[in-house]
């Protein structure tokens, strides 16, 4: 019998990537909900973050040593604010230097870990992968993650023995074309702290919105079909708000030439800078002063089927705003129309507009009842850590 089974507090690591400029909140919101869910439910946590001496930058953007950068400041008073500076370490080039625990007290600590969760196999320092006795690799690019491994042959931070989990609700089953390489894949949805998330109904808000950037990877080719970014999505929707009364917004990251942010500008999208968006509290406001999120999804998610689900999704959900997601295959696995809706063409989306618009209130309510139902780091965490230390579920 496994130790979650009996109710035993385990120690656990959270390994992830938390203060790689530019700083996207969105995201490190996810690895606090984790960590913080994990120690509410009575584990023993731990977060680990290894930052490569490249990766420095100081705040204008160039390059810098450790000590100056703003990867070292953010990661500090994000630790501060949520009372983790005695349980979390910025491992800096495998451990010359850190920030928060000592990299000899941070060994001491994490001897006899019961469970590492790797955040895209962002650990790679042996002697932390070495300290749990299980390992989970916990996937937040399905499609592009099996792409690499089986058009490219990546050989991704994971090993047999470790757990598979990944954001894609479809990927390794039958309901997605993309191949599963042999491994066996578990699905997770993004887990929030409802308390962290005030419902906040607002019929003065008046924009949907969203967050996005064209995407850090390249398109990936799989037996003639390409798998893209965002990108090639957001033309597809670029004329959207032509179709409907209702002001759209998207906060991008993109260069200010980018010729596709002019197109989204001149067929009636409102541009905001997403840099402007930079610290956990001003992500919360943005997302408390829309009306609801338009979600565009990256091509590789749509094509592939991957039944992808947002953590920036839960994040509106869990505030009370209905999300109109563009479909990656979702319903399968969860109940859509009500708070959560998704659609495939901008006339589909036109509609869902239309729909959350016409009874607002009921909607909202529905978006913060859907995260407590599927979303809440009481449901979704457990789950998680029995299907990473269970010993039937490995790769292979």
């Amino acid at each position: 019998m496994s130790p979650v089974a009996t109710g035993d507090r385990l120690k656990i690591v959270v390994g992830s990537v938390f203060s790689l400029p530019p700083f996207s909140p969105g995201i490190s919101w996810d690895w606090i909900h984790l960590v913080l869910g994990l120690r509410a439910l009575g584990h023993d946590v731990y977060f680990v973050e290894e930052v490569e001496p490249r990766w420095c930058r100081d705040a204008q953007g160039e390059p810098c040593s450790f000590e100056d950068s703003v990867n070292r400041e953010y990661f500090l008073s994000a630790m501060k604010r949520f009372g983790l500076l005695d349980r979390a370490c910025q491992l800096f080039d495998g451990g010359e230097r850190s920030a928060g625990l000592g990299v000899r007290e941070l060994t001491e600590r994490l001897a006899g870990a019961d469970l590492l969760i790797n955040i895209s196999g962002h650990v790679k320092t042996d002697w932390v992968l070495g300290a749990a006795g299980r390992r989970a690799y916990f996937d937040q690019d399905p499609v592009f993650t099996q792409l690499w491994i089986a058009g490219y042959g990546a050989e991704l931070n994971f090993g047999p023995d470790d757990v598979l989990l990944t954001v894609g609700l479809n990927i390794g089953t039958p309901h997605s074309p993309v191949p599963d390489c042999g491994l066996r894949w578990h699905q997770c949805l993004p887990a929030v702290m409802l308390e962290h998330w005030r419902p906040d109904f607002d019929r003065e808000c008046e924009r949907f919105t969203t967050i996005a950037s064209w995407g850090s990877y390249s398109a990936l080719e799989y037996q003639g079909t390409w798998y893209g970014s965002k990108r090639e999505e957001f033309r597809r929707f670029a004329g959207l708000p032509r179709l409907v009364d209702q002001e759209l917004e998207v906060a991008l990251k993109s260069p200010p030439d980018d010729p596709d942010a002019a197109l989204l500008a001149r067929r009636g999208w409102n541009l905001v800078d997403a840099g402007r968006i930079d610290t956990l509290a001003k992500y919360q406001d943005y997302v408390a002063g829309s009306r609801a999120e338009i979600g565009i999804a990256k091509e590789a998610y749509v094509k592939g089927n991957s039944g992808w689900f947002s953590d920036r999704a839960a994040h509106y959900l869990a505030s009370g705003k209905p999300v109109l997601a563009q479909s990656t295959g979702i319903e399968r696995c969860l109940p859509t129309g009500r708070g959560l809706l998704t659609f495939t063409t901008p006339a589909e989306a036109a509609a869902a507009i239309e729909e959350v618009n016409r009874d607002y209130r009921a909607h909202c309510h529905a978006a913060r009842d859907f995260a407590a139902e599927f979303l809440d780091h009481r449901k979704v965490l457990p789950e998680m850590v029995e299907l990473a230390m269970s010993p039937a579920t490995a790769t292979a």
